[in-house]
């Protein structure tokens, strides 16, 4: 049982993984307070992925037509 109710959790180095960031990015947003909630059982960070999941959808971003910071802006000169 115990086995089952640690994979609900994500470690640090497991979330930075699935990301394509440094633990240290998500210890400086924790540091920070600008990262996704998380716990701490002793030196233990776990993320839920519920959590995780709030996170992303807070910060998806739909790209909007004509704006200046879109890679393919350029791409009527080709």
């Amino acid at each position: 049982m115990q086995d089952q109710e640690q994979e609900k959790y994500f470690s640090e180095k497991s979330l930075a993984r699935k990301w394509g960031i440094s633990c240290r990015t998500l210890q400086k947003w924790r540091w920070r307070g600008t990262g996704p909630p998380y716990i701490k059982i002793g030196i233990a960070v776990r993320y839920s992925p519920e959590n995780i999941k709030k996170f992303e959808e807070e910060r998806m971003r739909l790209r909007k037509s004509g704006d200046p910071s879109s890679c393919n802006k350029d791409l009527s000169i080709i």
